[in-house]
């Protein structure tokens, strides 16, 4: 019984204190509205006193001011606007396929009716779809079968010469090398994903192999590359800069800071690696360049243009 009436006395209590809450939020809703009517009243009385300002009379133009403001040069008039060009309407529909596409042609004709079964049929129409269409292995197998003969005259044997081979004992076309070149330097695809490809289509080559034979493809290039780096040479032009590269060495712990130097102008570019950003290298390659050189301003370069600094001091004086 004790208990109950603590609870009941607590229960009066906090009433009371909710009657009390209540009371003063009411009164602070009232302040609240008495504060808007002021802001309001406030409002309109500004509004009031602004409307009631008369405006500025305007200025009185008389004599020779009025007659040079009427002689005043008029404004040229406006041209008539010509009608907007109609622009040409986007195609609509279905493009046509490509005709240069190697065509695979499927006829299919029913053997029976559908409706009786009978297997006497006369073609009565002829109904033609194209989609575009996919051959997923586009890898193949070269085999090169040679005969060896023997001349009945003189006894010799005579063997005619394989088809061409990017290098000695390859174990890829020429086709070949020029298809990973492509995928790896044009469609930026990596070695490893075209490795995958290939793995799906069941020719396991192992890294190391795409790498020798992406090295045998510079390799070949570089009778291309070294004829583009004497063309170069000869411009009257060039500009060149260079970007850090880690190159990972063999029995060294951290990786070391090589460097790729592209040399270009409006037509080539040349691409070439050294393991430093030496002065003397650099010099020792544009010794031959007698052109204008745009660079970067790095202390490996002031030797290259130290000969034209002398020479525009020996004018100035």
């Amino acid at each position: 019984m004790d208990e109950l009436e603590a609870l009941r006395r607590e229960n009066v209590a906090l009433r009371d204190q909710v009657t009390q809450l209540i009371e003063q939020l009411a009164r602070l809703n009232d302040r609240v509205a008495e504060l808007l009517a002021v802001a309001q009243r406030k409002q309109r009385k500004a509004g009031a006193v602004v409307a009631a300002a008369p405006p500025a009379p305007p200025p009185v133009v008389e004599g020779e001011e009025q007659r040079a403001f009427e002689a005043r040069p008029q404004a040229p008039q406006k041209p008539p606007a010509e009608p907007p060009s109609k622009k040409k309407a986007k195609p609509t529909g279905r493009k046509p396929l490509p005709s240069h596409l190697e065509t695979e042609e499927h006829e299919l004709r029913p053997d029976a009716c559908s409706a009786c079964g009978g297997a006497a049929l006369d073609v009565a129409d002829e109904l033609l779809e194209e989609k575009l269409h996919v051959v997923k292995e586009h890898q193949r197998r070269r085999v090169v079968r040679r005969y060896t003969c023997r001349c009945r005259a003189c006894g010799e044997r005579t063997t005619l010469r394989s088809l061409p081979a990017p290098y000695e004992r390859s174990k890829i076309t020429c086709e070949w090398l020029a298809w990973l070149v492509y995928q790896k330097f044009w469609l930026l695809t990596p070695l490893d994903r075209i490795r995958r490809d290939l793995a799906e289509r069941s020719i396991p080559l192992a890294m190391s192999t795409l790498v020798t034979f992406i090295e045998r493809a510079a390799d070949l290039l570089s009778g291309v590359d070294g004829l583009h780096w004497k063309q170069l040479l000869a411009s009257p032009w060039m500009a060149t800069d260079g970007t850090g590269l880690k190159v990972i060495v063999p029995k060294l712990l951290t990786a070391h800071n090589g460097c790729i130097e592209l040399y270009r102008n409006d037509e080539l570019a040349v691409f070439q690696y050294e393991p430093d950003k030496s002065g003397d290298v650099v010099t020792a390659k544009l010794k031959p360049f007698h052109g204008t050189l745009t660079a970067d301003a790095e202390h490996r370069f002031n030797v290259t243009h130290q000969p034209r600094r002398d020479a525009q001091r020996e004018k100035s004086c």
